[in-house]
């Protein structure tokens, strides 16, 4: 009797495990791309059928989608503009993502000593002009518009769900913290779907949902950033997010001299020392901006932060130097 209930409870195992075998490989891989928030946007998601598959990315982009329509700072009908345009006046009525995505800001502001401020519109907006003329701005330039740049100036009424700029002509830029908030709610989006096993890339901003349908991490590596076809690492993730800020992807020669696109608000002009920055961590509203700071931040106290938080990181400075957290193993 217990022989024969043996044999049954084994062949159920066969059974469960035959249809797991089976189940994954009747799964459909899905994919696509479309050009959001100024950039590429890509979800891979493991569906059952191809046209869920294609449903659940359909959904995931318009909430991106939507998203860009409220946060752009270069749409003239966006909430961003319409709080930029009455600064210094009164408050705006906004969405409450919105107001989350600007308090996520702000946390990350206070954090970081300041160095990653939305209220660096101003000096955003000056560099890009000067760039694609060919030049930079001058030390005038900048010294105007300093005064302008001040995460504290920004007054949040989460009960009202309004936003105020103090200073006449400040300009809030969510470029910095956007796209990972959009990363969150795509996958968000995906999960309402049934699709557990995903991956939403907006630009360096990845979330991976899930795991693989064989049970394995999804893998991402990270770029040198001076060597395009070199992996600095190869990273494991789970229901995680990673975020890099490099400076040579979006840059200026003048005069010998490299001008990136991250600037120091310290200092009005595009930070030095480190020039790439990933870190790993659970919110891509949080990582996306901090991975910004600790590029500004320098190594030392930037790690402090990221170490404080339970993140890992990995950046590499000028030198060509690469530094990085207990839990990333690279290979220089």
């Amino acid at each position: 009797m217990i022989r024969n209930r043996r044999i049954v409870q084994y062949s159920l195992i066969i059974v469960v495990s035959s249809l797991l075998i089976f189940s994954c490989a009747r799964k459909r891989t899905v994919k696509k791309t479309e050009t959001i928030m100024g950039t590429n946007v890509t979800i891979t998601v493991v569906a059952d059928t191809s046209k869920e598959g294609d449903a659940a990315i359909g959904a995931a982009m318009d909430e991106i989608r939507r998203l860009d329509e409220m946060m752009s700072l270069y749409k003239e009908n966006s909430e961003v503009t319409r709080v930029n345009m009455a600064s210094g006046k009164h408050p705006i009525a906004v969405s409450p993502e919105m107001i989350e995505v600007v308090e996520n800001a702000v946390a990350v502001a206070k954090l970081t000593d300041g160095v990653f401020d939305i209220t660096m519109g101003p000096l955003i907006v000056l560099w890009r002009m000067r760039t694609a003329e060919g030049d930079i701005p001058t030390e005038k330039e900048i010294a105007r518009i300093l005064p302008r740049v001040n995460y504290r100036n920004i007054i949040v009424n989460k009960k009202k769900s309004t936003l105020f700029l103090r200073r006449p002509d400040m300009i809030i830029d969510l470029g910095g913290v956007a796209k990972g908030y959009a990363a969150d709610r795509a996958a968000g989006i995906l999960k309402q779907h049934g699709i557990m096993s995903a991956l939403v890339a907006v630009a360096g901003d990845i979330r991976a949902l899930g795991a693989r349908p064989d049970g394995s991490p999804w893998r991402i590596g990270v770029q040198h950033p001076r060597k395009p076809k070199t992996t600095l690492t190869v990273l494991d993730l789970r229901d995680t997010f990673i975020s890099t800020s490099g400076d040579y992807e979006r840059f200026v020669i003048k005069a010998g001299k490299r001008y990136h696109h991250i600037i120091d608000p310290r200092t009005g002009k595009p930070s030095t020392g480190i020039i790439s920055a990933t870190i790993i961590g659970d919110r891509g509203a949080i990582v996306d901006p901090l991975t910004t700071a600790l590029f500004v931040l320098g190594r030392e106290r930037g790690m402090e932060i990221v170490n404080k938080l339970g993140y890992e990181a990995v950046v590499v400075d000028e030198d060509g130097g690469v530094s990085h957290t207990a839990g990333i193993d690279v290979s220089e």
